[in-house]
């Protein structure tokens, strides 16, 4: 009978006393005792080994009950206040939390679960629901599972970060350079990733860009233990985008900006060693006199010179 995780997809990230809210749960009223997995997802690809969740168990419409670290148990009631089942829970090295909970009224309608995180530090929490321990212990994989290259761009090979969230060991399988279809290449894995570790893929891009066909997208499925397609099936997309008109005006545009600050900059640097017009200063309305941009101590002695009778109005340049 049924084995479930929790939730339907990724991880519910808590911060500090933030809860689950109940959740029901599925157990076989004939099987006993029946067991639970708490996961405290880490922040940085490993265990926090922080302060214990508070995990609570409710069993129909009775009390909210607190379950304890073994060896203490607690007593589960029903509405009726009648004990029906006990519960405590241990802890492992890679925080996984398993309740054990022996059942011993089989009658009970409903069951369910509420996690609140304890500790400052946010984690995330991903559970499961099983009739005995290693059927509990289930992983889920956790990555970005769509890839767009443009092989215009680059061809280096493409890191997908991996990630296993739940109880169980992630383990897999198939061989190294494996064909992805659409131009890739599955160069690399993890052997395996125990609960709250990461790894990455490594994919490579076939042909050294080089393709027939400008765009293709393939969908390849990992050879995993995770027993949910979504969860481990990447959407790749290798394309070939060339700059386009849109792109082209764009930096045409650029462009033209670029060069007309470049224009008002020089000819705000040549207007200050222009002398000004006869009559004016350097500032306008100041009232002074021209000034000769050459200092009297360096300026040439033209007394003598073939230029002193000529006509200024009809000088070298003028007409």
């Amino acid at each position: 009978m049924v084995f479930q995780m929790f939730p339907g997809i990724g991880q519910i990230r808590l911060a500090k006393q933030a809860t689950t809210g109940l959740v029901a749960f599925d157990v076989d009223p004939t099987v006993s005792p029946w067991f639970l997995q708490v996961v405290a997802v880490g922040p940085s690809c490993q265990p926090l080994r922080g302060r214990a969740p508070d995990i609570e168990l409710r069993a129909g419409q009775g009390l909210i009950t607190a379950v304890p670290q073994q060896p203490a148990k607690a007593a589960v009631p029903d509405e009726t206040g009648k004990t029906v089942a006990t519960a405590s829970w241990t802890r492992d090295a890679t925080d996984v939390f398993t309740v054990q909970l022996e059942i011993d009224d089989p009658g009970v309608a409903a069951w369910n679960l509420r996690i609140t995180n304890n500790d400052p530090q946010e984690l995330g929490f991903v559970w499961t629901s099983a009739p005995s321990d290693a059927e509990g212990r289930q992983p889920r994989i956790q990555m970005a599972t769509s890839l767009d290259v443009n092989v215009l761009e680059t061809t280096a090979d493409q890191v997908v970060p991996v990630a296993n969230i739940g109880p169980g060991t992630l383990t897999f399988g198939g061989s190294a350079d494996m064909d992805m279809g659409a131009g890739f290449v599955l160069h690399s894995f993890p052997a395996g990733l125990p609960t709250n570790t990461c790894g990455q893929i490594v994919i490579r891009i076939a042909s050294g860009g080089q393709f027939a066909v400008p765009s293709q997208t393939a969908h390849f499925t990992l050879d995993c233990n995770d027993t949910v397609a979504g969860e481990k099936t990447l959407q790749l997309t290798r394309e070939q985008k060339k700059v386009g008109k849109e792109g082209k005006e764009f930096k045409d545009k650029e462009k033209d900006v670029k060069d007309k600050e470049h224009k008002d900059h020089v000819g705000k640097e040549l207007e200050t060693h222009v002398p000004a017009p006869p009559g004016r200063g350097f500032g306008a309305g100041s009232g002074q006199g021209s000034e000769h941009f050459i200092p009297a101590d360096q300026r040439p002695d033209l007394a003598d010179s073939a230029l002193g009778n000529e006509d200024p109005e009809t000088g070298p340049g003028r007409r």
